[in-house]
């Protein structure tokens, strides 16, 4: 009976222990409040090329020649020079383009400019690009890989308004050498009549003695020299057309205030010479 009592006292504190135990409360977890990320904000190319220092000379080229809001609209591939490339130019260029701003310098900025984003993988496809300025640029990948001459050292710097390829030289404007096309020297108008006169003072007028005439056309030496009794004769030509008219070789003498006139009725080139000091040779141009 003792037992028995023993059994009941330890199940009914069991029991109770148990109802008075309470499960533990669940551990809520608080969500983490998510913070909003901002992306970074792309720049635009003349942004990038002002803020990096190697390119001081570069930016205020751009800026000397209005360029730097020029490309905000459209999307393009700048070739942008260091300033050790600027540094290789002869002594004083950059001091003369900047004289011109909106006229050569901006011509010389506008051939680092492809007017379409051209990335390394693309440039490397390609064998030649067009500058906004027109300038065809060669594209060489032996060596790396030369745009117009000019190495390229850093590729794809992405700017909101396209790419960024450095370059280590200007790549100044092809020099284009015009030769000057020599003017005609128009011949004179044949004259029916023309009249060569020696003077005293041992010239003859016109000078030079050359003369044009038509077919027909007459040519009259006149000697107004007291001194001298001048004359003209053929010059040592085998063309027996000019010893017709000058003589058939023999001197012919004008003696002080005569004249020698000669009709000349063969086109062609009549050369003579003079008999007085200092002799001159003149010449007969004959036309149809």
């Amino acid at each position: 009976m003792k037992k028995l009592f023993v059994v009941l006292a330890i199940l009914f504190i069991g029991i109770l222990v148990a109802g008075c135990t309470q499960p533990p409360a669940p551990v809520v977890t608080p969500t983490p409040t998510p913070v909003p990320t901002t992306a970074p904000q792309v720049r635009g190319c003349y942004a990038v090329v002002a803020d990096d220092p190697q390119f001081s000379v570069l930016g205020t080229a751009l800026r000397a020649a209005k360029l730097e809001t020029a490309f905000d609209n459209g999307s393009f591939t700048i070739l942008a020079p260091t300033d050790t490339a600027f540094g290789r130019l002869p002594n004083g260029t950059i001091a003369s383009l900047l004289k011109d701003p909106e006229g050569q310098l901006k011509q010389v900025l506008l051939n680092h400019v492809i007017n379409q984003p051209l990335m390394a993988v693309d440039v490397v496809k390609l064998g030649e690009a067009k500058t906004m300025q027109g300038t065809v640029l060669k594209i060489n990948t032996t060596d790396g890989v030369t745009i117009g001459g000019a190495k390229v050292t850093k590729t794809d710097i992405v700017c909101k308004n396209g790419v960024i390829h450095v370059i280590d030289r200007v790549l100044v404007l092809p020099v284009t050498v015009k030769t000057a096309t020599p003017t005609p020297t128009p011949s004179p108008t044949p004259q029916p009549s023309v009249t060569i006169t020696f003077t005293q003072d041992l010239t003859t007028k016109p000078w030079p003695p050359t003369v044009y005439i038509p077919v027909g056309g007459k040519v009259v030496w006149k000697n107004m020299d007291p001194f001298k009794p001048h004359g003209i004769a053929a010059l040592n030509n085998p063309d027996p057309k000019s010893l017709k008219y000058f003589g058939n070789g023999t001197p012919q003498n004008i003696p002080y205030g005569k004249s020698l006139e000669v009709t000349f009725d063969i086109v062609g080139r009549y050369d003579y010479t003079t008999i007085f000091q200092p002799q001159t040779t003149g010449t007969v141009i004959v036309t149809k």
